[in-house]
């Protein structure tokens, strides 16, 4: 699969919402699948849709986790004002890597289709409300506190860590 993600001259958080808006698009093809599912209509084509998105979070969502822990977090953590709001979101991270492996081991061991369409529909929840966490929360907080200077910096490491070109 190419890599979804591009940002030449995209601010930090911007870069953020854009990956969440095409996490977004992975996370409603899984929620119908889900419906499907849930119907009994469990056949090749949906187990290729949960396939494709638990490698879409392994590769694309990894890289969008790592934005978050290894350039903005760090950042904030000497910052007292988020200091449970980062537990939380590690706390969160945690949990969507569990319910990603719970469901890629329910797929693999082809389990009845009401317990996949179960973990297929907690893993969109749990992954949406982190979301949204983060976009009401997190973000608009960090955005008006951290540096202009701060956020081009964390736009650079994030261009750098998806093989982006950074301007001169």
């Amino acid at each position: 699969m190419a890599n979804e993600t591009t940002y030449p001259g995209t601010d930090f958080f911007t870069g953020l919402m854009e990956e969440h808006a095409r996490i977004e698009v992975r996370l409603k093809a899984l929620d119908q699948v889900a419906l499907q599912v849930s119907r009994g209509e469990v056949d090749a084509a949906a187990l290729g849709v949960i396939a494709d998105t638990l490698r879409f979070f392994a590769t694309e969502g990894a890289r969008h986790q790592a934005h978050e822990e290894l350039t903005l977090f760090p950042r904030l953590r000497p910052l007292a004002q988020f200091k449970q709001i980062l537990s939380a979101m590690d706390f969160q991270h945690r949990m969507n890597d569990d319910t990603g492996r719970e469901l890629a081991a329910c797929v693999e061991r082809s389990a009845p289709g009401r317990e996949l369409a179960r973990l297929a529909v907690r893993f969109a929840e749990m992954h949406r409300c982190h979301l949204l966490s983060e976009e009401r929360a997190l973000f608009p907080l960090a955005s008006s506190l951290l540096a202009r200077e701060v956020q081009a910096e964390m736009g650079r490491e994030m261009r750098d860590r998806v093989g982006g070109t950074t301007p001169a």
